[in-house]
């Protein structure tokens, strides 16, 4: 059986659509864990278990290899009463920073 090259470029397409989205499950799961983790040292509840994807771009890291970088949004309560709003940024494979909002200590 021949494929064309129309049929081969169509499917390395698919194949880089899938690895795609299979590494952004990947990358958001690690995100979501480390976030929880730091929400929980720092004294606070991650709300909803979940953080959401707002931006994703090409960077090149310290060594200078261009990785993604993908900003995360998120959603955190000190007192349980009021919502406060977070971001994580994920470059490559690493977390390169979270920051909370300004909220109230319980």
């Amino acid at each position: 059986m021949y494929y064309s090259m129309t049929d081969l470029i169509w499917l390395f397409l698919l194949a880089v659509v899938g690895y795609y989205l299979w590494s952004g499950m990947a990358a958001k799961d690690r995100v979501r864990r480390i976030v929880k983790a730091h929400c929980a040292e720092t004294g606070v509840q991650l709300l909803d278990d979940t953080v959401m994807l707002v931006r994703t771009r090409i960077k090149r890291d310290t060594r200078g290899q261009v990785r993604l970088l993908r900003q995360y949004e998120f959603e955190f309560t000190s007192t349980g009463e009021r919502r406060y709003s977070g971001i994580a940024v994920l470059h490559g494979q690493k977390v390169r920073q979270i920051q909370l909002s300004p909220y109230h200590l319980a």
